[in-house]
């Protein structure tokens, strides 16, 4: 390949990805010949287990980040796939998130809130990794750094302990018998047909998160305000303004101006 298609595919390859150029660079110079940019999860399991990812991160953001749900960029394999966070900021809200716990509900029974069956198999200086026990699957989140990681897992499973719950994480390589009943009882999302069926979508999205930094750039220090309530008042949402539309030149010609949205945050994207 030579260094003018592998600096496009790189280009292409951050404009989906959100990575850094330097490396999307050194991704695609690692792929064999006509190997994919974006390739698709090996094993359906770790598609499964992306989609139930992706459902959970964006049930557990609170606040306004500068990347999509505060992932500067992802890095997909085929067996696996990285997010890197941009900051400690949304670390806490992602690690409650994702990792497993016993949590009561309003009607006085329990339920696994989190990735049912997942541990933490792996820390490093900058980052720990997930997987769901017996199954080939693999999520890295990388970032802050290991102190970081420890005190937000920390002050996560005091919270749940707090509450009566139990940190269903902490148990090991084996499952706890919540976890069990809940795996038994086919509640986690997976089980569902219409989910396992349409799977292959927010798997694919999230192995494509740096699309949605193209879309829409909301920045930390512009936040709209958030009432008490929680609820973001009228106008706090995109709004949309056209532009005049460009003189048609002919049969089929396309507007050489995209529709514009302007942001409360102060962002126009295009």
């Amino acid at each position: 390949m030579s260094a003018t298609q592998t600096s496009s595919r790189a280009r292409t390859y951050a404009l989906y990805t959100g990575a850094p150029r330097q490396l999307a660079c050194e991704v695609v110079a690692g792929l064999p010949r006509r190997a994919l940019l974006i390739p698709a999860p090996a094993h359906h399991e770790q598609l499964l287990l992306e989609s139930e990812v992706l459902y959970w991160v964006l049930g557990s953001q609170r606040n306004f980040f500068e990347f999509p749900f505060g992932i500067q960029y992802v890095q997909p394999t085929a067996d696996g796939i990285r997010l890197h966070l941009e900051s400690n900021a949304n670390l806490d809200n992602l690690l409650a998130g994702l990792l497993p716990g016993r949590v009561s509900v309003g009607s006085g029974d329990d339920e696994i809130h989190g990735l049912n069956g997942c541990r933490i198999t792996a820390r490093s200086e900058r980052g720990i990794e997930l997987r769901r026990l017996g199954q080939p699957t693999s999520i890295r989140l990388t970032g802050p750094s290991r102190r970081a990681f420890q005190k937000a897992e920390a002050a996560l499973a005091k919270r749940i302990r707090d509450h009566g719950g139990e940190a269903s994480w902490l148990a090991g390589d084996t499952w706890t018998a919540h976890e069990r009943r809940w795996e038994d009882e086919r509640q986690p999302l997976p089980y569902e047909s219409a989910w396992r069926d349409a799977a292959w979508l927010p798997s694919g999205l999230l192995r494509r998160l740096g699309l949605l930094h193209t879309v829409a750039v909301p920045q930390s220090r512009h936040r709209p305000r958030v009432p008490a309530g929680g609820v973001v008042g009228p106008g706090a949402g995109p709004r949309r303004r056209h532009r005049p539309a460009p003189r048609r030149v002919g049969p089929g010609t396309q507007p050489t101006r995209s529709t514009v949205f302007r942001w409360n945050c102060g962002d126009t994207v295009t």
